[in-house]
């Protein structure tokens, strides 16, 4: 009886085991691509769009990668909204190229899918 139980309690150490794996991951590969950022694009241009795209996708590694690692949630809320900030620069910094309408669209569709991870994430 007491081998069964030890079995068990090995199952459940190890079955997160690859996801904090993949979290990791996600997280060292993120501060990689913004740090790359860094280097590669001058102070004078961290508003263009090479830069913010760097700084985006950079943010949205590290978020997810603390989603998956099952973070404490304060601190993934906070990743979700400067990944949200990052976004909304990113979208300015592109209006030129669209229209008001599209801008106001892309603005809207950013905050509400800000505010359903924010959610997801207090559940």
């Amino acid at each position: 009886m007491t081998n069964q139980s030890e079995k068990l309690t090995e199952q459940k150490k190890t079955r997160g085991g690859g996801f904090q794996i993949l979290g990791g991951t996600f997280l060292v590969i993120g501060i990689v691509i913004l740090i790359w950022g860094f280097f590669e694009i001058p102070m004078n241009q961290w508003l263009g769009l090479d830069f913010l795209s760097f700084a985006f996708s950079g943010m949205v590694l590290i978020t997810s990668g603390l989603a998956i690692c099952k973070a404490p949630s304060f601190l993934t809320i906070v990743t979700i909204l400067i990944s949200a900030l990052i976004l909304a620069l990113y979208i300015w910094a592109a209006a030129m190229g669209m229209g008001m309408g599209m801008t106001i669209l892309s603005y809207i569709i950013a905050a509400a899918i800000t505010l359903w991870l924010i959610s997801l994430t207090l559940k």
